[in-house]
Order: C-alpha cells, then sequence, then structure tokens
C-alpha cells in the first residue's frame, strides 16, 4: 500500500498554535499517538468514532474544519482519564475544551449545548424544574428545588456575552 503524505498548511500551523496557546493544551505536541488515553476513555467505549488520540493528532495536522464540524469535540465527557493515563501529561480534555472555545468563537455549537444554554436563564437549570418533579422530590424526602435568581443568571450570562454566542438573545 503507498504512503500519502501529510503536509500541514500554513493555516494548519497557525490553528494548531492557536490550540497550544490555550491554558492545559500546551503540551499536544508530546502526544505520540500511543493510544493510552483512547483505550481508557469511557466515551470511547460508548461511541465508536469518538477516540482522544485521533483528536490530539488532528489538531497535530491543524484539522481545523475536521474538528470544529460536527460532533466530536462535543462528546468529551471532561473526566480527565486520558490526561490521568497518558504517559507524556497531554491534556486531551484541555485540548478539547480549547477546541470548543475555538467553535464556539465561530458560531459553531453543538445543538444540545446550545439548548442548555438558553435554557439556564429561563428556569435557572439546565432543565424545567415544576410540580411533577418538586412532587417526585417530596416523595423522596426531599423538599422542594429553591427558586433561582433567573435575571441574575441571564445578566451574568449577557454580561460574559455566553448568550449572544448561542443566539440566545
Amino acid at each position: 500500500m503507498a504512503q500519502t503524505e501529510i503536509r500541514i498548511t500554513n493555516e494548519g500551523k497557525a490553528f494548531r498554535n492557536e490550540v497550544m496557546a490555550t491554558h492545559g493544551a500546551d503540551r499536544l505536541m508530546n502526544c505520540y499517538q500511543c493510544g493510552t488515553c483512547s483505550s481508557d476513555c469511557p466515551v470511547a467505549k460508548l461511541v465508536p468514532e469518538f477516540r482522544p488520540r485521533n483528536i490530539a493528532r488532528l489538531a497535530i495536522y491543524g484539522e481545523k474544519d475536521r474538528l470544529l464540524s460536527g460532533d466530536l469535540v462535543w462528546l468529551c465527557a471532561g473526566c480527565y482519564t486520558c490526561y490521568e493515563r497518558c504517559p507524556q501529561k497531554v491534556h486531551v480534555s484541555e485540548i478539547v475544551s480549547a477546541l470548543r472555545q475555538l467553535a464556539l468563537r465561530e458560531g459553531k455549537i453543538h445543538p444540545t449545548i446550545k439548548s442548555i444554554v438558553t435554557t439556564i436563564p429561563k428556569h435557572g437549570y439546565i432543565n424545567e424544574i415544576g410540580e411533577f418533579e418538586n412532587e417526585m422530590r417530596g416523595e423522596d424526602g426531599l423538599p422542594p428545588a429553591p427558586t433561582p435568581a433567573t435575571e441574575e443568571i441571564k445578566a451574568i450570562m449577557k454580561k460574559t456575552g455566553i448568550l449572544s454566542r448561542v443566539g440566545g438573545e
């Protein structure tokens, strides 16, 4: 089988440098593709396409479009198992966080995340807690869920700019 030459464009190098400039992602180039991160990743065990090793490789190659389009970077659970197991202490979970930040800056956000972010200022929680949920809490001996200060939450989210980034106002 013929080998394919990999060429990293100047744009790819710039993207890689942008990822590496994010806190925790600076050790990206230390990844030597051993696969330990993927073998222990709980998400990879459930989702065959998700491999932390591949994310690191694509970031090293500067494959911005492949990384920022689709669901890939939004699947990471952020459990840091990859970091705990990595012999090079590459923070793949921080690399994923950097990629999410870059995706957000470009307006590429997973619909589930968008839904969660736009729901929080309305209800104060990621899900609306109504009578039914409070009745279930009561059956378990819990008090009703506290009423969140939604106006304060909304003000914080507006000030940080997250709502405008996801089209929530």
